[in-house]
């Protein structure tokens, strides 16, 4: 009886300890739950959406021309300064023209001497003329003799000294190589000089003839041969120059075999002989060459004085009207050759517009393709920038652009639109970007090259509902809700499918359906 007290009150104290852990275990979770300090909260409200695009620009003017001379040279002229109105074609700065304007002038004179000699063709040519014509056509054809005499001599002269130079080479050191060898006392010795142009190798070997101590030598490769192979005689090896002498000592043996190549590349030789042919090859090109530019100039000449002659004796034909019309017109176009010349010595306004950059002084040495001056049309102004991939399919022709520029600071504003943009991308810092255009408002205070800061309304909706993008939750990739507060106080919530739209400024969304303007929804938990 008093154990089952016992037992019975074990159990009634073990009880009470379970309900007291639990119940503290019970509150801790209601408190981490329920606790409100670690939940944001924000409401479902009704406002203007704004969807803008910001852009860093730059004021340029449509008229905007980096003027450079064509050529180098020392300024000695210099019309204009920074701020300087000019009109289209006005000359602005000059360089040293001496040289330019002898050019011209001999090139003057040879047009005046190409009009004379053609008023001498439509005249006609004396008899004194046409005997000194003829002398020296004569003189030319002895000249234009001789130097085919001089090639022909030459040429003969180098093909030899190739010829020796190759047969030195293709000689070089020949020897009989043992490929195998029963009695080494048995030596094959190569003499003769190898006639033939081919380079190669004849393999021999020592066939037997059915006789005790008779033997064939048989040769391949270069050429093919069999011959009895006689000890202590110079023996044909083919036929093209070379012989071969087997030594009286030694055991012949069909196990015998040589090779001989043509040329030796391992004779001591072999490289001096290379080098002087290669060098034979290059003296007879250099010889022919100029032997033939000879040949060339001498033909010219004595095609030149026989024209003159023909020229002289024939009557003024239509051709030959021709003739010295076109020396007329070679000679004028080297006169505007020169005269084109001379343009590049001095810088000319492309069109109107006003001087804002001088980077040159008189004196100084201008260099060639280099920005001299920058002509530039401050009263025709628009703004340049660039906008990255990300960004471009959102911005269109024709949208409004709010522009402030660092020189007057953000508080005052101007009016802009977008003009156009570039088909054609640009990579920027590794970004690929596209360039825009768009209006700017023609103020004298605006100037060229001034920071444009440009925010592009992209697209806008009036009076929508709007929430913070954070608190958009997203499931199964296309699902999209949003945790709407149930109990105020204890910040219950539940999830809620919501239907969203624009995605505006300042991380703020337009819902289309699921929400009702001043809901209050979850925007943020902080986990521990």
């Amino acid at each position: 009886m008093q154990l089952r007290n016992f037992f019975t009150k074990k159990k009634i104290i073990i009880g009470v300890i379970v309900l007291l852990v639990g119940g503290g275990i019970g509150n801790q979770i209601y408190k981490s739950k329920h606790d409100t300090s670690n939940i944001t909260t924000d409401t479902v409200k009704r406002i203007d959406l704004r969807r803008t695009v910001l852009a860093t620009g730059e004021v340029v003017s449509k008229t905007d021309l980096n003027l450079s001379f064509q050529k180098s040279g020392v300024v000695t002229l210099l019309k204009v300064k920074v701020g300087s109105v000019v009109k289209k074609g006005q000359v602005l700065a000059i360089l040293d023209q001496k040289n330019e304007l002898a050019t011209l002038a001999q090139a003057q004179a040879s047009l005046k001497q190409a009009e004379a000699n053609y008023q001498k063709v439509l005249a006609g040519a004396t008899n004194p003329d046409i005997e000194v014509s003829r002398a020296a056509v004569a003189a030319a054809q002895v000249t234009y003799d001789n130097s085919l005499r001089t090639y022909e001599t030459t040429q003969k002269q180098q093909d030899t000294a190739v010829a020796n130079a190759y047969r030195s080479y293709l000689n070089s050191g020949l020897t009989a190589h043992v490929d195998t060898i029963l009695d080494t006392t048995l030596t094959a010795t190569i003499s003769g000089t190898y006639s033939g142009n081919e380079t190669g190798e004849y393999k021999i070997k020592l066939v037997g003839t059915g006789y005790s101590g008779h033997f064939d030598f048989q040769i391949s490769g270069l050429e093919n041969d069999i011959r009895p192979a006689t000890r202590g005689l110079a023996l044909p090896l083919g036929t093209r120059g070379l012989y071969i002498t087997f030594s009286d000592d030694g055991v012949m043996s069909e196990i015998n075999s040589w090779t001989v190549s043509i040329p030796n590349t391992k004779a001591d030789t072999y490289i001096t002989n290379q080098n002087a042919y290669q060098a034979a090859l290059e003296a007879r090109t250099q010889g022919l060459t100029s032997a033939q530019n000879t040949v060339n100039a001498a033909r010219a000449a004595l095609e030149q004085t026989q024209a003159a002659l023909a020229l002289k004796q024939a009557a003024a034909r239509p051709e030959d009207i021709a003739a010295g019309k076109a020396q007329v017109a070679a000679a004028a176009a080297q006169v505007q050759t020169t005269q084109a010349s001379l343009s590049s010595t001095w810088i000319a306004a492309p069109a109107d517009g006003t001087i804002t950059v001088v980077n040159i002084e008189v004196g100084e040495l201008a260099a060639a393709q280099t920005t001299a001056l920058t002509l530039q049309d401050v009263g025709n102004l628009h703004l340049e920038a660039n906008i990255s991939e990300a960004n471009v399919a959102a911005v269109k022709p024709g949208q409004s652009v709010e522009v402030t520029l660092d020189a007057f600071g953000p508080d005052r504003a101007f009016k802009s639109s977008i003009e156009a943009i570039d088909p054609a991308s640009t990579v920027v810092s590794g970004v690929v970007n596209y360039k825009i255009t768009a209006t700017i408002e023609q103020l004298p205070e605006i100037l060229p090259g001034l920071t444009a800061n440009m925010t592009i309304l992209t697209s806008e909706k009036a009076q929508v509902l709007a929430i913070p993008q954070r608190a958009v939750l997203s499931k199964n990739g296309s699902q999209k809700t949003v945790r709407v507060v149930t109990d105020a106080k204890k910040k219950i919530y539940e999830e809620k499918p919501i239907q969203t739209g624009l995605a505006g400024d300042g991380g703020l969304v337009e819902i289309l359906s699921g929400l009702s303007e001043g809901q209050e929804i979850v925007t943020f938990i902080k986990t521990k």
